[in-house]
This record gives C-alpha cells, structure tokens and sequence, in this order.
C-alpha cells in the first residue's frame, strides 16, 4: 500500500486499525474530547496511557510495509527531466554542476569577472563553510507544502545552483537559471524499509524518528478532526539520500503551471 502524507483520510483509518491493540476507543474518544491546542497535544493524551516504545514499534512496522511517496520540486530544461525519468535523481556532485553552471552563467555580461570565483564558490556551498550539500538528494512528503510554502525550489531551481549564482554575480543571476526552464514535481515512491533507514540513520536504540513522530502526531490529530489536512499546514520534513535515487523510484513527473505558483511565491 502507499503512504502519501497529504491524504490522510486514506492512510489514518489504515493506521488506526494497525493500532487498534495499542489505542483503545475509550482514549480516542479523549482525543476526539480534547482540548487540543497544538500539533502535539493530541498525541501527548495518547502517550499518556500507551508505552512509548510499543506506540513505536508498532507505526514503524506499519511503515516499514508502505510505499511512502515522496516530493521533489526543482525547475529543470526539457532534456534535464527526461534525463531524472530514465537515470533517476542524482545527488549533488559540486564539481560536475559546476560544468553546468559555467555554461548557463557565462551569459551574464559580468562573467568574464566573476568567473575565476567559480570554483571556490563551487567548493563552498558543495562542501565548505557555507554548506554540506555535496553527496545528497532531497525527497519531501508533503505535496502541499512543496507547491505553496517552500515553492521558491519550483520557481528558482537548485537551491545549490542558486547560492553559487547570487554569490558570483548577484541576486539578478537567477534569471539565468530559469531561461528555458520550467517548473516540475516528481514523485517518487520509496521502499518503507529505506524511508526508516534514513529517518533512523543517527538515532539511538529507543528514540523516535522524525518520520514516525510526524506520523503519529497528524494521525492523532485526525482522531480529533476528520477534517484535518496535512497538505495547508507547511509541514517542512524531508527524507534525505546519501546516494543516488534510483530511476525506478521515479514514478511521474509533472509541469506546473507557473501562474498559479506565483500567487503563493515568497522570496
């Protein structure tokens, strides 16, 4: 089954009953009675009568048998996506986007200047004093979120290409990333095993990942209100790869209209 965390009146129900042992209908209905103020207080009432690492241990299974589908926005030529559908998403290799970027900044009439600053500020925000991107992908898994909140990835591209940019040749240089590019969503469909791999990759024995604590909490929620919905609450978590995201992970790939993303860009 997938997991798609937007739509979570198909996943809760599924939940609820993978927790039915655990959560009584006696403390939902203290949930449904609340008060609930904030995102985790309808999942501290559930923590006060259940074990912790039982409530653990049980959603983390349950995921583990997901497909958790996952989001990633960037603004991207013709050729670049067809490129994602048949190689998959490739994470950050500095030296060779920095090949790229020399072709599309070379355009700007300041470059002959600014371009021997290229490979430090490749290095920098690769893999320097102003990042750690270098060797990463980047997955999301709220949809909404993507396309409203952190839509600056749809409308702007890499945020990696962008730092190299602006620091080379100002804020005016993004306009050079988007010529002859447009704004596309892929989703991606990860193995649940892998998606709890990476969400435990530094935890200790016992502690909650971020996924599974996220999980919960917006399940819990819903046990208050049905109408609860992920998608409009900005919900900024990711799911990040040390390697390459293989192209059958890749499930589709679409263009957005940049009108409608406009309405809601802030920069």
């Amino acid at each position: 089954m997938k997991f798609d965390f937007d739509t979570i009146g198909e996943w809760a129900p599924r939940l609820s009953v993978a927790l039915d042992a655990l959560v009584p209908n006696r403390l939902r209905e203290r949930v449904r009675n609340g008060p609930v103020a904030w995102l985790g207080d309808a999942l501290d009432i559930i923590l006060e009568d259940v074990e912790r690492c039982d409530l653990i241990a049980v959603t983390r299974a349950w995921l583990r048998d997901q497909t958790i589908v996952a989001y990633h926005g960037s603004r991207l030529s013709a050729n670049e996506i067809t490129s994602v559908r048949a190689g998959g998403l490739m994470a950050l290799d500095p030296a060779a986007r920095g090949d790229r970027l020399e072709k599309t900044l070379s355009r700007h009439p300041s470059w002959a200047e600014a371009s021997n600053g290229l490979g430090a500020a490749v290095r920098d925000f690769g893999d320097g004093q102003f990042g750690r991107r270098q060797g990463q992908a980047h997955l999301t898994i709220s949809r909404g979120a993507l396309l409203t909140a952190f839509n600056h990835y749809l409308v702007e591209g890499s945020e990696f290409d962008q730092a190299v940019a602006v620091e080379l040749l100002g804020k005016g240089a993004r306009a050079l990333l988007q010529e002859g590019r447009l704004p596309v969503l892929f989703t991606v469909e990860v193995p649940g095993f892998r998606a709890i791999e990476v969400g435990e990759r530094w935890l200790h024995d016992g502690e909650m990942s971020g996924l599974v604590r996220l999980v919960l909490q917006f399940w819990a929620n819903w046990l208050y209100d049905p109408a609860f919905d992920p998608g409009t609450q900005h919900v900024d978590f990711g799911l990040m790869f040390y390697e390459d995201i293989p192209p059958a992970w890749v499930a589709d790939a679409n263009l957005i209209d940049e009108a409608r993303l406009l309405e809601t860009y802030r920069r």
